[in-house]
């Protein structure tokens, strides 16, 4: 079993596109707490349209996006390790979500976590991940799309 992320930053829809039909992904978890884009096709409704044109699903997990505060300290001091602690205990509470997700997983179905951030290590949705990966029992592969992969 593997879940995927991917960050569209830097990509068309058309590569988007791409990337995901490349590695088989069935379905799109957006986990961006404001699904608009200043990118044309990135914000939720016409994300969603693109993909149920390409038949993959789309969910919007707001849920699991950052707070403004979050973000706002982040650039203020590029503190990650702070972040990255601020956002782990605001997953405490979610398990619901995160068994949404771990059920399409476990139904055979690529789902990919999607934000913005093309570099999945300094993204929420590489701890979120993690913490699917790890309320499955640590069974599941992480896989980054990134380009070139």
């Amino acid at each position: 079993m593997t879940i995927f992320t991917i960050g569209y930053q830097g990509f068309t829809s058309q590569v988007f596109l791409q990337y995901l039909k490349k590695h088989q992904v069935a379905c799109v978890m957006d986990v961006r707490h404001l699904p608009l884009s200043r990118k044309k096709g990135f914000s939720k409704t016409a994300m969603a349209d693109l993909l149920h044109s390409e038949h993959i699903e789309y969910y919007n997990y707001r849920e699991f996006g950052t707070s403004k505060e979050m973000r706002d300290q982040l650039y203020k001091d590029y503190n990650y390790k702070e972040f990255f602690k601020k956002y782990a205990k605001s997953l405490k509470g979610k398990e619901d979500s995160m068994d949404e997700i771990l059920d399409k997983i476990r139904q055979g179905k690529n789902v990919a976590l999607l934000c913005f951030e093309k570099d999945a290590h300094k993204c929420h949705r590489s701890l979120l991940a993690r913490a699917i990966k790890k309320r499955e029992g640590n069974g599941i592969e992480i896989k980054h799309i990134e380009p070139g992969i």
